[in-house]
């Protein structure tokens, strides 16, 4: 998919949903492995975006932006985590639950922004700090 994406000049994480989409439970062709399997490949891939995100910037970087952007931040963390939150108490699951799920739709918009801005080789660009923050 990576190899795909970048012929044809695209970020990969859009063929990443799409095959996820796919190949995952209720998809167009299920995929016969170990719940565990896709249970540790989850958590791998959230402490490596976490990673990729938490390279981006210097120390001095993260609280100069962190003391300007503060208020945007707080509404990019509303935004992103309440829909995840309902989603999970819509579906019944409970608090502890929902506030994990709170956590992932907060945190993983700003690692697939981040990873975008390196697959397009944008990272250079003056307003990258101010996408990455909001």
């Amino acid at each position: 998919m990576g190899r795909l994406a970048g012929r044809i000049g695209l970020s990969p994480i859009p063929l990443y949903l799409l095959a996820g989409l796919a190949f995952g439970t209720g998809g167009l062709l299920p995929l016969q492995a170990p719940e565990s399997f896709f249970a540790t490949g989850s958590e791998v891939g959230v402490v490596l975006l976490l990673l990729v995100l938490g390279l981006e910037y210097t120390g001095d970087e993260l609280i100069t932006n962190v003391r300007r952007q503060a208020p945007v931040g707080m509404l990019d963390l509303l935004l992103n985590g309440l829909p995840g939150a309902a989603f999970a108490i819509v579906l019944g699951w409970g608090p502890l639950a929902a506030l994990a799920m709170f956590g992932v739709t907060a945190i993983s918009s700003s690692g697939i922004i981040s990873k975008v801005l390196t697959d397009l080789g944008r990272l250079g660009n003056r307003e990258t700090p101010a996408v990455l923050s909001w």
